[in-house]
């Protein structure tokens, strides 16, 4: 597809690039690369800020000259990023702004695909594609195949970087790029634009290639420290803006920040544990798991406001019962045969609080704000479940979220502890489409509106159905990566689920089951360690993609 060739009206693109003492092959390359999209109809706005190298500036000289839709703009010193990029946004005309730096590389197709989705969706204001790393020897590495629009993940990180294209016209709206913000102004920007934008939507498809040099951020995460700092203010300004109070810290992973919710009043917390009664050894003492699991909500537990239900199983032992009433918590008598999800059920029905917390008694608290960091995403009313870090008891994770990749599987299951995943995936708050029902904390008025947890999940699988069913509200179910409890459910222990589980789930949610917005359509199936399928695979389901919007 090649539009027509850009007559007096304004072009449909503007690719801004500022520029300042690149290595002159990748400068060119950069260029090349734009020069040779498979779609006309752009114009590149280029910005010199005050290069040294003359080679540079003949090399920006020669493009313009040899191709009217190149502009140049050559400022006599050196102004910053920030100001470079300004410029260039002052010579746009386009109806979309495309951020491209001078050093990386974009896809043949970049514009054309671009241009096919934007065609598809005309609310379209902000997209942004998968990217790679290019070595200095031409390796493609660290390919970032990209979820779904994730505003969370947004905060925790700028994960949708590159390709950026947005709509010109709300660009100007929020004021263009900020000056302070030198390092992290796309994030900034991309944060101030998506919390206007009316669609942000996601390529499947690596576009673009972030070349590695020496000092680039791309390449080492600590070279521009003014940069971590910027985007931490970047994150802190966008939830002021959005009037959720928190504090934004930064992670140990430079440029990942964590957004610590701070609301006015705590809402009361009803934490629901169903329970027969087991006794295990744990760490090398035996004892009635429910009890080890209430002596640490109460003794660790900093939160305010909450109380303990028990729902104990016909079979418990009479011990184990008096010794819950000592303890304070609210008893509750299960009726008829095992059901997990019932049991659940009875348990909010003996609750009044706003919150519902539900817990295995597999579990044991040693983070006091535990509670805290969970209740704090409800400031946000369309988040509908939170769910919890959850670690086996030798240290290594058990519950990352689910992923959704042809049937649920936990994300990076048996990682070490400190493993921070892939682009820090375990390491920051972001969307997933269901976590586990072993710590799921869901306000009162959802599951109320749900009418709880479906009983036709006996057993396995009421946790995800009922996160389904909040997605399918419009709600974002939310996995925290700090608030983590461990769960001592066996490593090696075999499915639970019987055959009619199964076949029902795959009967109510077989689409959502293969298509996981916070995956990517080119992860190798039945997998959740962000492996990559064959190319083939993946152009596949791009192109399938494609064909479902132009429909």
């Amino acid at each position: 597809m090649t539009a027509a060739p850009v007559g007096t009206r304004a072009p449909r693109f503007s690719i801004c690039t500022p520029v300042h003492d690149p290595p002159l092959h990748l400068l060119s390359a950069c260029l090349d690369s734009i020069l040779g999209q498979t779609y006309s109809d752009w114009e590149l706005c280029l910005v010199d800020d005050g290069s040294q190298c003359a080679d540079v500036l003949d090399e920006l000289r020669a493009r313009a000259a040899g191709d009217p839709r190149i502009c140049l703009l050559e400022r006599p010193e050196a102004g910053g990023i920030v100001v470079a990029s300004n410029a260039a946004l002052d010579l746009a005309t386009g109806d979309f702004v495309v951020l491209v730096d001078h050093d990386d590389r974009i896809e043949p197709d970049a514009l054309e695909l671009t241009a096919a989705a934007l065609d598809a969706d005309p609310t379209i204001d902000y997209l942004y594609t998968d990217e790679d790393k290019l070595s200095s020897d031409g390796t493609l590495y660290d390919t970032f195949l990209k979820p779904e629009w994730s505003p969370e993940r947004l905060r925790s990180q700028n994960y949708c970087t590159h390709l950026s294209v947005l709509r010109r016209s709300l660009v100007h709206d929020v004021g263009g790029f900020r000056d302070g913000f030198d390092g992290s102004q796309d994030h900034d920007l991309i944060l101030r634009v998506t919390e206007r934008a009316r669609t942000v939507h996601h390529i499947p498809a690596v576009l673009y290639h972030w070349c590695i040099t020496p000092g680039s951020a791309a390449g080492d995460s600590n070279a521009k420290p003014y940069a971590r700092e910027s985007g931490r203010r970047a994150v802190e300004d966008h939830l002021a803006r959005l009037g959720i109070d928190a504090s934004v810290e930064h992670c140990v992973t430079p440029g990942y920040y964590r957004s610590r919710r701070q609301p006015t009043s705590w809402p009361t917390v009803s934490i629901v544990i169903p329970t027969v009664g087991t006794s295990r050894s744990v760490w090398g003492i035996e004892r009635p798991l429910v009890l080890a699991a209430i002596q640490s909500v109460l003794a660790v537990s900093t939160y305010p406001r909450f109380e303990v239900i028990v729902v104990a199983d016909p079979d418990t032992p009479i011990v184990v019962l008096d010794e819950l009433v000592a303890l304070d918590c609210v008893v509750v008598r299960g009726v008829d045969e095992f059901n997990f999800s019932a049991r659940c059920n009875q348990g909010a029905a003996a609750s009044t609080s706003d919150v519902l917390l539900f817990l295995n008694d597999d579990t044991l608290v040693e983070q006091p704000d535990w509670i805290e960091t969970m209740v704090g995403f409800l400031t946000e009313p369309d988040v509908g479940v939170v769910g919890a870090r959850l670690l086996y008891a030798d240290g290594t994770l058990q519950h990352g979220g689910l992923l959704l990749n042809e049937q649920p599987l936990h994300i990076f299951h048996g990682f070490a502890d400190d493993d921070p995943g892939p682009f820090g995936l375990l390491e920051i708050d972001r969307e997933v489409s269901g976590v586990t029902g072993a710590c799921f904390l869901t306000p009162r008025a959802v599951f109320d509106e749900l009418r709880g947890f479906s009983e036709e999940f006996r057993v396995a699988f009421n946790d995800l159905d009922y996160c389904l069913r909040v997605r399918k509200t419009g709600r974002r179910i939310i996995w925290s990566a700090h608030s983590t409890l461990f769960h001592f459910e066996s490593q090696t222990r075999r499915p639970d689920a019987d055959q009619h589980e199964i076949d029902l789930l795959y009967e109510r949610w077989g689409d959502e089951l293969r298509s996981d917005p916070y995956g990517n359509p080119a992860f190798a199936p039945k997998q959740a360690v962000w492996l990559p399928a064959s190319r083939a695979t993946l152009w596949s389901a791009l192109r399938a993609k494609l064909d479902q919007l132009l429909r």
